[in-house]
């Protein structure tokens, strides 16, 4: 799935950088997200990103 990441900042509006996979699956939670999405984020449970690109670039990539 690609992921545009002007949509994917709308998802992680209100999360506080650095974090984790895990705590960002839960911001894209509380602003309904898609399923996909929150299974991509939560398996960048180890990771730590500094803003919302750095994830958009990681899910484009399909790196975890």
């Amino acid at each position: 799935m690609a992921y545009d990441p002007t949509q994917v900042a709308t998802y992680l509006e209100g999360a506080e950088f650095p974090a984790t996979g895990g705590e960002l699956a839960g911001v894209a939670a509380g602003n309904d997200a898609p399923e996909e999405l929150l299974t991509r984020l939560r398996s960048f449970e180890g990771r730590h990103f500094q803003d919302a690109p750095a994830v958009a670039e990681a899910l484009t990539q399909g790196t975890d």
